[in-house]
């Protein structure tokens, strides 16, 4: 975060003239960094390699904000623990049991589009056979949720979760609503799948290169409406939302399990 343009968090100061007066004071120290980070990557005496979360954050952050291009770099993903999250499989109820699992402290975790997709819902005839169990923290949480504080089918609880009890959610629900407007991995998301959550979820930023349509449903940037379709749609189709919970831990524990992220950083180290 300290190392990407100023503007890319756009979403935090787009709601508050004094945040984005604090946004705009903090552009010559946020070019220093941009600056500094470009002198590293155009290195060529230190010898420095650099290893990044996912390609996306490579291509579109680091090099697109200090106008070079990185040579001596690695892709190795965020380890997701699939020995705690592990995969059961999931009963075709559980396609109407919704968790979402996020911070409140940023609009970037789009906890508000969640919020519309569940409005939405609650125009159908069947959103009462839906549940929401809905938990995070922040300065934004009240005001979010608020509008869907009513209904009572939405459970909301305003604490953080431990791993432990974070994993045993996951054997009570069958989809993980985690929109987003900027995620170098989403690893909360790739947790959830690694359980056999299927990720209902934005198409943005490093997104898709852990969710594709075999394994979840990837809704266009601000469209709160296609996270609610995709509920809408494992509703009406049991057997996909089974098929799609079996490949979501599957690519996620062959894509970010702890053999396989292990060997590669073991791999540059003694490379």
């Amino acid at each position: 975060v300290e190392t990407e343009k100023w503007y890319r968090r756009w979403f935090n100061f787009s709601y508050n003239a004094d945040d984005l007066e604090r946004a705009l004071a903090s552009i010559p120290s946020n070019q220093e960094r941009i600056n500094f980070m470009k002198s590293l990557y155009e290195n060529k005496e230190l010898k420095l390699k650099f290893i990044f979360v996912s390609k996306w954050f490579k291509e579109s952050v680091a090099e697109s904000d200090t106008n070079t291009i990185v040579n001596n770099f690695s892709i190795i993903h965020n380890v997701i623990d699939n020995h705690l999250f592990q995969y059961v499989e999931k009963d075709r109820e559980q396609r109407k049991k919704v968790l979402s699992i996020r911070p409140y402290a940023s609009h970037k975790y789009a906890n508000d589009l969640s919020v519309k997709a569940i409005l939405e819902l609650s125009r159908k005839d069947y959103f009462e056979e839906l549940e929401f169990s809905i938990y995070g923290h922040g300065p934004l949480f009240n005001k979010i949720l608020e509008p869907i504080r009513h209904f009572k089918n939405v459970s909301i609880h305003n604490h953080f979760l431990s791993q432990e009890e974070v994993a045993a959610l996951h054997k009570q629900h069958g989809i993980f609503l985690c929109p987003t407007r900027l995620d170098s991995q989403g690893v909360s998301m790739c947790e959830a799948m690694s359980s056999g959550l299927v990720p209902i979820t934005n198409g943005v930023s490093a997104i898709p290169e852990f969710v594709n349509e075999q394994c979840g449903y990837l809704a266009g940037k601000e469209d709160y409406q296609g996270l609610a379709d995709a509920i809408s749609f494992l509703y009406f189709h049991p057997e996909e939302f089974q098929k799609k919970s079996l490949n979501s831990s599957q690519k996620i524990q062959k894509q970010c399990g702890v053999e396989q992220i292990l060997k590669k950083e073991i791999n540059e180290i003694i490379n």
